[in-house]
C-alpha cells in the first residue's frame, strides 16, 4: 500500500534541513513527501529545497498566507497514497516513526489511523519546568483517551474524505477538530509506541503564553473542552474567594487545594530534570507552578477571545 507524508511550514529555517533528512531517512521509505510552506520570510523554502535536492519523493510548495488547516489540505491534495502521515518541523522522530505507524493501521484494518505521543524533550531549566507543565508523561496517558496531534498521526484517505478534511475556517486546534470529527463517525485511533515523537518545549514565557492562548482560542471557537474550560474558571474564582476570607481554615484549604491542583505537574518534574542535561533542579521546580499558573491565566483569556470569535462568526 502507498505512503504520503504531508507537513506545512513557516518560518521554520533552523529546523527545514532536519525535517527533511528526517523523512527522506526512515527505515520504511514513503511514496511521497509533501510539504507546503505557508509563506516564510526566512529562507525555510530555499533551506528546505536544498535539503530534498535530487529526491524525488519530495514535493515543495509555496501557499503564502494559508494557515495549518490549509496548508496540510494542499499537502493531502497534492498525494495520491491512501495512507496520509502527517507530522511538523520542530520534532524529532526515530527512523522507525513512519513503519510503526503503518504497522500500527495494518494490524487494525478498521481503524481509521494511528498515531504517535507528543514527549516532551526539555534542554534547558526554563523548558524542563514548562514540560512538566505543558505534556503528560507517557505512563500518564489513556491511549483510549488520546486525541492525535498531527505531529505524529496517520490516517486512511477514505477517512479524511469523509471528514472533509481539516476545518480551514479554525485558525488553531484543527488537529483535535479532526479527531474528534472521526469519533462521531465511529472511527477510532491505534496508538503506535514507535512513532512517539519528542519536542522542545517553548523556550520563553511570551511564547508559552502565546501558544496556550491560541490553543484556547481555537477551543472557544467550536466550543471544544469546554467543561474543562468552565472548571478552571471555578478553581480560581474559588481559590480567590479563601484566599480574601481572613480564617486560618480558609487559607489552609486554600494550600491543600492548591497541592491538589499542582500536584500533577509537580510530580511530572524529577521526570524533566533527570532528561535534561545541566538543568538546575531548584530553579526547574520553583518555575514549575509559576509556570501552571501563567498556562492557566493563557487559556482562560484564549478561551474567551475565542467564544467572542465565534459569536461574530
Amino acid at each position: 500500500m502507498r505512503i504520503a507524508v504531508c507537513a506545512t511550514v513557516k518560518n521554520e529555517a533552523a529546523d527545514a534541513a532536519s525535517l527533511v533528512a528526517s523523512l527522506g531517512e526512515q527505515s520504511l521509505a514513503a511514496d511521497e513527501v509533501v510539504i507546503v510552506d505557508g509563506g516564510s520570510d526566512d529562507g525555510t523554502f530555499e533551506a528546505l529545497s536544498a535539503a530534498a535536492e535530487g529526491d524525488s519523493r519530495f514535493k515543495l510548495l509555496q501557499a503564502p498566507g494559508t494557515n495549518i488547516s490549509a496548508g496540510r489540505n494542499r499537502a493531502i491534495a497534492a498525494t495520491e497514497a491512501p495512507l496520509v502521515a502527517v507530522t511538523d518541523a520542530g520534532l524529532k522522530r526515530s527512523p522507525e516513526w513512519l513503519r510503526s505507524l503503518v504497522a500500527a493501521v495494518q494490524d487494525e484494518p478498521l481503524a481509521a489511523g494511528s498515531y504517535g505521543y507528543i514527549l516532551a524533550a526539555p534542554h534547558t531549566t526554563f523548558e524542563a519546568a514548562l514540560g512538566a507543565v505543558a505534556l503528560p508523561l507517557a505512563r500518564e496517558i489513556d491511549p483510549a483517551r488520546y486525541p492525535p496531534s498531527s505531529g505524529s498521526a496517520l490516517f486512511r484517505r477514505e477517512w479524511l474524505e469523509r471528514v472533509g478534511g481539516y476545518p480551514e475556517w479554525l485558525a488553531h486546534g484543527e488537529d483535535l477538530w479532526l479527531d474528534r470529527a472521526i469519533w462521531r463517525g465511529g472511527g477510532w485511533f491505534r496508538h503506535a509506541p514507535g512513532a512517539d515523537v519528542g519536542i522542545r518545549p517553548r523556550s520563553n514565557v511570551g511564547a508559552f503564553f502565546r501558544q496556550y492562548f491560541l490553543y484556547a482560542a481555537g477551543d472557544g471557537h467550536v466550543g471544544m473542552l469546554a467543561p474543562r474550560h468552565v472548571l478552571r474558571y471555578g478553581a480560581y474564582g474559588l481559590g480567590w474567594t479563601l484566599l480574601q476570607h481572613p480564617s486560618p481554615a480558609a487559607r489552609t484549604l486554600l494550600v491543600l487545594l492548591a497541592g491538589a491542583y499542582l500536584g500533577r505537574s509537580l510530580r511530572r518534574a524529577p521526570a524533566m530534570i533527570r532528561q535534561t542535561a545541566g538543568v538546575n533542579p531548584l530553579a526547574s521546580g520553583a518555575l514549575t507552578p509559576a509556570l501552571r499558573i501563567v498556562g492557566d491565566i493563557a487559556k482562560m483569556s484564549g478561551f474567551v477571545a475565542g467564544i467572542s470569535r465565534r459569536w461574530r462568526r
